[in-house]
């Protein structure tokens, strides 16, 4: 059985209407002192905390270098240009975007009250964003659009019980119309959170099943009004919500334990169990199905014959922009670390023309290029957007 509670949102003009003011109250005066002695404070406050970090920089530098100067601009490897396209407007945070054609764009945030979920669409190529005010208080766990119309929300329903062991629901929102309206979703025969949600090629929806750190895949084949379990096992888990399985072709790359990524095709059937040696693990990207990047905490390896055997690309952390052929590809490396008790890591961009065994490296590094990285999408070859922090990027070969 399944449970609808319907939000809708409007788009509409006001006229505007000029009245005359009345006269404040004491009150009122009152209150607009206040606010404003507030303000005066806040911005003195922020002064002390600017020069301090200012202060602080600067002593870091002297102490160890380089490595702790904190740099904003992103650099592209030669043979790339990186364009800014926009940045979203927000009091939040990009956790995902897809555009589903080249003018036609969604992205989904959380906001930085309540941390509930927030949608912007772009229909001029992601130029500029229009906020859809879905007005619903959950939070967000993963995304996907079937189309310019029809959207899924996973989201972390903690109605009722204080996160984060809140696990008695499971809730999905919905749109068919574009994100104008959404429904919210309770899927009463499951529980827990359903993460990376995906369509195949045929239209079926797949989505990772966590309840208790336990994993199944599910599938449905009713755009989610109905849900199967595709793949339970005791083997199945996942560490990092940037990864718990990647659908290539026929065949599912599923996140287990212990060092192991399980293979079963679209019915559910366990093809094989390849061995790898970490379930930490940030992106899977299938090239072929012989050809296959593991990007994990602090190594990259490829496997050139379907994950029988495995060599290491490179020694750090990474994540991944992808790869458009065996050979040709871009990722995001780490460089250095700035040994202070704040998170500050040196990253930049790299492409690599002979599958990553040699990179070319941006000249100059970003810092915390990686952590303020949502995803990437492929656009044409030789051509991926990405979002950094609320930022749209794009990278294409010159």
């Amino acid at each position: 059985m399944t449970v609808f509670r319907k939000f809708e949102h409007y788009g509409f003009v006001e006229s505007l209407v000029v009245k005359s003011r009345p006269s404040p109250s004491a009150k009122t005066l009152c209150t607009s002192k206040k606010r404003k002695v507030m303000n005066k404070i806040f911005l003195i406050l922020l002064v002390i905390i600017m020069v301090v970090s200012c202060d602080k920089d600067e002593t870091l530098i002297e102490q160890f270098g380089e490595v702790c100067e904190h740099k904003t601009d992103i650099m592209s490897p030669i043979g790339f240009d990186i364009i800014s396209i926009s940045e979203i407007d927000f009091n939040g945070s990009v956790q995902s975007f897809q555009f589903v054609n080249e003018q036609t764009g969604y992205a989904m945030l959380n906001n930085n009250i309540g941390g509930y979920v927030e949608v912007f669409k772009t229909i001029d190529g992601g130029e500029t964003w229009t906020d859809m005010n879905i007005g619903i208080d959950q939070h967000p766990i993963g995304m996907i659009f079937k189309d310019e119309n029809f959207g899924i929300i996973t989201v972390h329903d903690v109605t009722g019980c204080p996160p984060p062991n809140c696990q008695n629901k499971c809730v999905i929102l919905k749109t068919v119309n574009g994100g104008s309206n959404w429904e919210e979703i309770e899927i009463e025969e499951l529980k827990g959170i359903l993460y990376h949600p995906k369509f195949d090629s045929e239209g079926n929806l797949y989505a990772n099943l966590n309840l208790d750190n336990e994993s199944t895949l599910m599938k449905s084949a009713d755009n989610g009004e109905t849900w199967d379990t595709l793949f339970s096992s005791s083997k199945l888990g996942f560490s990092l919500v940037t990864y718990s399985y990647e659908i290539f072709e026929d065949e599912i790359y599923i996140s287990g334990r212990d060092g192991k990524i399980l293979v079963v095709d679209t019915n559910g059937n366990l093809l094989k169990t390849i061995e790898i040696s970490s379930s930490t693990i940030w992106d899977v990207e299938i090239i072929d199905k012989n050809n296959i990047i593991v990007v994990m905490s602090s190594e990259v390896i490829k496997s050139i014959n379907g994950g029988d055997t495995w060599e290491t690309i490179y020694s750090e952390s990474a994540r991944m922009i992808g790869f458009d052929s065996v050979d040709k590809g871009l990722m995001l490396l780490e460089k250095s670390g700035c040994p202070t008790d704040v998170y500050q890591v040196n990253d930049l961009i790299a492409s690599t023309n002979n599958g990553g065994l040699n990179w070319t490296e941006a000249d100059e590094t970003t810092t915390n290029l990686r952590i303020n990285f949502s995803n990437s999408q492929t656009m044409s070859n030789g051509n991926w957007y990405m979002m950094i922090g609320n930022k749209l990027l794009e990278i294409k070969e010159e």
